[in-house]
């Protein structure tokens, strides 16, 4: 994304992807079962290894990606109605994967802070 950068505020495992302004739009790791079962559900299809990424949603979309898809599931160690974590190369296709990226970007940059000066 335009002017975005790589931050490591919880640590070396998780990477946080932050716009110009510093906020942040999407939270990269490796899955841990046992914690993100506890934040996430019992069921979430997660095994140990797989990557997640956690994004920024609307709340009208929040709900209708978590039923449409298993793998998107209440934000990991986040506002549960606010974020959502889809693990990686499970029922999510990439190109769905690239759309919440972006309107998690959107979401939390300012139409003039987006790429350029």
């Amino acid at each position: 994304m335009p002017d975005s950068y790589v931050d490591y505020p919880y640590g070396p495992d998780v990477e946080v992807l932050k716009n110009k302004t510093g906020k942040s739009f999407a939270l990269v790791g490796i899955c841990e079962v046992e914690p993100m079962k506890r934040s996430c559900g019992a069921d979430a299809p997660i095994e140990e290894g797989d990557i997640y990424i956690t994004l920024k949603c609307p709340p009208e979309l929040i709900y209708m990606l978590r039923d449409e898809y298993k793998a998107v599931l209440p934000g990991y160690y986040s506002n549960k109605s606010h974020w959502n974590t889809i693990i990686i190369g499970k029922d999510v296709p990439n190109d769905e994967i690239k759309k919440m990226i972006l309107v998690s970007y959107d979401l939390v940059t300012p139409p003039n802070k987006k790429g350029g000066k």
